[in-house]
């Protein structure tokens, strides 16, 4: 275990940096930054104005990196090829099954000046909360503080609780919890109504979200599902309350993917990630090697500065192997 009580941890991963915040020796949130091509949230930049989305109210902007954003809502007179400065407000979604939801953008305030935006660290910092950066040759402080978890969780969409599970299925039109148990429908609820809330930070889950909670006949008992949930929700949000079939909405903010959907968007990327967060931590000498499936294999020849930071961060030669019998997930360092 570790004393840090209190803060942020942070770890600046190969192709993806990794953040947890802690409570009062709890985990309450993990935050994944992967490498990207497109805008990050917060980011000022000019565009040209591409085409109309809906008359007057939306439309295609193009960035100067080539990145096409929706533009919403419309600046008065701004005609086809115009150019237009634009703030990003939700970055670019990438869907399970190779879909994805461009960047959303703004007009941005007259006089602002071109930023890149925030990172991760730059937004952990801005948080005023301590900052403590983890080292790959320091103990694993992130796994014994539930970084482990909380990563099968958002691969998964399975949450454990004491009676009963979540499960949380990703659709392009909102976020859906399903709550299972052998537990009576009241009790179920109230333990449920706090894990969602909870999870719903911890996994930096926004948008719409739709709960199907079970069937609760009594309008008092819906009353204080929905209060439970109240208590122990931090983030800001609306909610709908529990109708008579058990299903309640929640709205909030979003500004970019939920960890889910980071985690669920490109398996393979994640299992590469994984291996090289496992390889760089592991002690030794001499010459590593990665077995893995061919799919992570590919991912690596298509990635080779990873396995040159791999070894200049560890002072050892690196070597891939492919194997067909390895699951994608379960790549080895030998």
């Amino acid at each position: 275990m570790t004393d840090f009580k209190n803060g942020w941890l942070y770890e600046a991963g190969i192709g993806e940096n990794r953040a947890a915040r802690i409570v009062d020796g709890e985990l309450v949130a993990v935050r994944i930054e992967r490498e990207r091509v497109g805008a990050r949230l917060g980011a000022v930049a000019d565009a040209q104005f591409t085409e109309q989305w809906v008359a007057g109210r939306s439309g295609i902007v193009t960035l100067e990196a080539g990145e096409q954003c929706l533009l919403q809502p419309l600046p008065k007179g701004l005609t086809e090829g115009a150019k237009v400065r634009v703030e990003i407000v939700r970055e670019a979604l990438d869907e399970k099954g190779g879909q994805a939801k461009r960047a959303k953008a703004r007009p941005s305030e007259a006089g602002s000046a071109l930023a890149q935006g925030p990172s991760l660290l730059d937004t952990i910092e801005a948080s005023g909360e301590p900052i403590r950066k983890v080292q790959a040759h320091e103990p694993d402080i992130l796994a014994s503080m539930g970084w482990n978890e909380a990563i099968e969780q958002a691969e998964t969409g399975r949450i454990e609780f004491d009676g009963g599970s979540l499960l949380i299925f990703l659709t392009p039109a909102m976020t859906v919890i399903d709550v299972d148990g052998p537990l009576k429908p009241f009790e179920l609820a109230k333990r449920a109504a706090k894990e969602i809330a909870l999870a719903l930070t911890r996994l930096d889950v926004g948008g719409s979200i739709g709960v199907d909670f079970p069937t609760l006949q009594a309008k008092a008992e819906r009353t204080e599902v929905c209060a439970i949930f109240g208590q122990h929700m931090t983030g800001n949000c609306e909610r709908t309350a529990i109708n008579g079939f058990g299903f309640m909405q929640v709205v909030s903010r979003k500004t970019g993917p939920s960890v889910l959907e980071i985690m669920q968007a490109n398996k393979v990327l994640s299992a590469t990630l994984a291996l090289l967060r496992q390889a760089e931590r592991t002690q030794g000498t001499g010459a590593i090697q990665l077995d893995v499936h061919p799919a992570v294999a590919a991912k690596l020849k298509h990635r080779e500065g990873w396995l040159d930071i791999l070894s200049k961060r560890t002072g050892r030669s690196v070597s891939v192997e492919a194997k067909g019998d390895i699951a994608i997930a379960g790549g080895q360092v030998t």
